[in-house]
């Protein structure tokens, strides 16, 4: 077997403040990536405040005391540098890529835009117009839709992984500068972020500077995550769907509750598992039903994995009329590798696909940064060599064991969204058949 390419960072550090600092230098590289996350996004909120770590992600760019509303933006972008943000489940993270030669000018304007947010009450007001037109437009998301019907059927309206990230309109209204303000205290400490900075860096002058705009002491009691209800499992086959007028092809979604983030070796051996079962042409189901049959316009295997759960998802677009065949051949197909197994072939090139997209996603500074920050966050970034190696550990045995184990013919989720048109067309069939 050849040698599994070393992924881990060069430099890993904790600070007295309890900071975590990840620093990876890449010598030909021109640019430098500061990716800092946060261990807090939707499964932390309560549900009368839902979405507020969306919206605070928002102020963070709207300044502090001492950083005036867009001024981070103008500090970054003026030097030819990008910055953004964005907000999940588990995590809330905020990055910027700039040359490496302007790190030294641009970090004091991140770092006092996370740490020392302001959030002025104008702001606030202005930023609820801008997140409540970003709600709108996920309604209308196709694909946002889909996979916020799939949460909510699967997790439930009690627990926080079935509710959106980005709030509602009406919880939107009920968050205030204070919340927020109390919010980012309790969550924007030390103790709960990770500072990755990659790139054309020398890693002793950064750990310097990271350590004198993020090194000091957090202000205030720490905030704790609120207990979670366990993940629900179905009993029997839990069936929800809905429909969309822009929809042309009904998106279909069978999901099985898996594993949370601590059951690192399952984790591994599920991604194998969705592999073998729908990534790439010759995986099975693509295979067989899109390349031979014809009965999808596309169909993938995934495992989403959060901290406190996970769902096994199969999805394919397809006209209304093939759902009934195609629900009954994915299961005939999960029943046949439950019983016969996965060959010894199989399972090398679903490892193969795997290693190499994992190290393509860590090609350039800012990709390697964000892969960091997220395994950091999530269950700790010496789990990414110990992926690699226990993607080459698996047996076919194994895989076999783990689709027993979780992918129930008799117990699943389906989320189906549907082209409003087929209702009114079911409709008019009905009738015509009455007369």
């Amino acid at each position: 077997m050849s040698r599994l390419p070393r992924l881990l960072p060069a430099y890993t550090h904790r600070l007295n403040s309890g900071l975590r600092v990840i620093l990876h230098p890449v010598p030909i590289a021109d640019s430098a990536t500061v990716d800092v996350w946060v261990q807090t996004g939707g499964r932390n909120e309560p549900p009368q405040w839902l979405g507020i770590s969306h919206f605070l992600e928002h102020m963070v760019f709207k300044g502090s005391e001492r950083l005036a509303p867009g001024e981070l933006d103008r500090a970054i972008e003026g030097r030819g540098g990008i910055t953004n943000a964005a907000t999940g489940q588990d995590y809330t993270h905020y990055y910027m890529t700039v040359a490496a030669a302007d790190l030294p000018e641009t970090l004091p304007y991140l770092a006092e835009a996370v740490l020392r947010a302001g959030i002025p009450p104008e702001e606030v007001e202005r930023e609820r117009q801008v997140v409540l037109e970003e709600i709108r437009r996920a309604a209308d998301d196709l694909g946002y839709i889909t996979y916020q019907l799939l949460m909510e059927t699967a997790y439930g309206e009690e627990h926080p992984y079935g509710r959106p990230v980005l709030g509602t309109p009406a919880s939107l209204m009920g968050l205030t500068p204070e919340l927020l303000r109390a919010y980012h205290r309790g969550w924007y400490r030390p103790e709960y972020m990770t500072v990755v900075v990659t790139g054309g860096i020398d890693p002793e002058q950064t750990l310097a500077l990271v350590e004198k705009e993020f090194g000091g002491p957090a202000s205030g009691p720490a905030w704790t995550r609120p207990p979670l209800p366990p993940q629900p499992r179905p009993q029997g086959i839990l069936r929800r769907e809905s429909t969309h007028a822009r929809l042309e092809q009904a998106r279909l979604k069978l999901a099985w509750p898996t594993v949370s983030l601590d059951a690192w070796e399952e984790v591994c051996g599920l991604e194998l598992l969705a592999a073998v079962l729908g990534d790439g042409r010759t995986s099975r189901l693509v295979h067989l039903l899109r390349e031979q049959r014809g009965w999808v316009r596309a169909i993938g295997c995934s495992s989403l994995v959060l901290k406190e759960g996970g769902l096994f998802c199969i999805s394919a677009h397809l006209e209304v009329e093939d759902l009934p065949r195609v629900e009954a051949t994915l299961l005939h197909e999960i029943e046949k590798l439950q019983q016969d197994g996965i060959g010894q072939a199989e399972l090398e090139r679903a490892r193969r696909m795997l290693t190499h997209e994992l190290l393509f996603s860590a090609e350039s500074p800012s990709q390697l940064a964000s892969l960091y920050g997220y395994y950091e966050t999530l269950v700790g970034v010496e789990r990414l060599q110990e992926y690699l190696e226990l993607l080459q550990a698996f047996t076919p045995a194994q895989i076999r064991e783990l689709a027993q184990q979780y992918l129930s013919p008799e117990a699943y989720v389906v989320a189906l969204l549907k082209p409003a048109a087929s209702d009114a067309a079911a409709a008019s069939e009905l009738q015509l058949a009455c007369r």
